[in-house]
């Protein structure tokens, strides 16, 4: 199933494209995939791996939406988002299709996000240089990558990191301010019994 010929858009609603080989860290997908949704946001699961079943780091599986094709146009999505897991975070930055992506989404000032170590796939799409991040520890704390922080999320103006799974509700919630709106973001908050809001 490729998702240029199988799926149609809702003109008013927000649409994310989420791109993932497997070992994948199932938190960082599953958590902000589903307050995206609750937001009311279209998610488009895409595997990268031409198989529609994705293998989770610690043995959650899922179904992709689609398989990626050549005809997909990233930047036509308000936001491309990079779960992350090691094996999936170092398959998504050596993969060149999610490096055009990201600089094709980047290039028309689409909100790019990535968790964990997923954040390596922007480093070598060159959009971390001289913005604020966070990551997993010891992915990209080099002062010549980044400007690297420490905080759980970290928002700078088009891209949005997390530091891992126990932040990917943050992460999530952070995703749904900046797709819809602070309102938007505190009643999703409230609704799931969020404690920090």
């Amino acid at each position: 199933m490729m998702l240029d010929d199988d799926f149609k858009f809702f003109e008013d609603r927000k649409k994310v494209i989420v791109l993932v080989h497997d070992g994948f860290e199932e938190t960082e997908y599953i958590a902000p995939v589903d307050l995206l949704m609750r937001a009311g946001a279209e998610v488009f699961t895409l595997s990268m791996t031409g198989d529609m079943t994705l293998h989770g780091a610690h043995g959650i599986h899922i179904e992709a939406d689609a398989l990626w094709s050549d005809k997909t146009d990233a930047s036509a999505f308000d936001c491309v988002f990079l779960p992350g897991g090691g094996p999936n975070s170092k398959s998504l930055r050596d993969d060149e299709r999610v490096i055009n992506a990201l600089k094709a989404a980047a290039a028309k000032g689409k909100l790019i996000a990535a968790i964990c170590a997923a954040p390596i796939a922007l480093e070598r799409a060159g959009l971390t240089a001289g913005r604020r991040v966070t990551s997993y520890p010891g992915c990209l704390e080099k002062e010549s990558v980044c400007r690297y922080e420490t905080l759980p999320v970290v928002k700078d103006g088009n891209i949005i990191t997390g530091r891992g799974a126990g932040c990917a509700i943050d992460f999530g919630l952070a995703l749904v301010e900046a797709l819809f709106s602070e309102k938007e973001m505190r009643k999703i908050a409230q609704s799931t019994m969020f404690p920090h809001l």
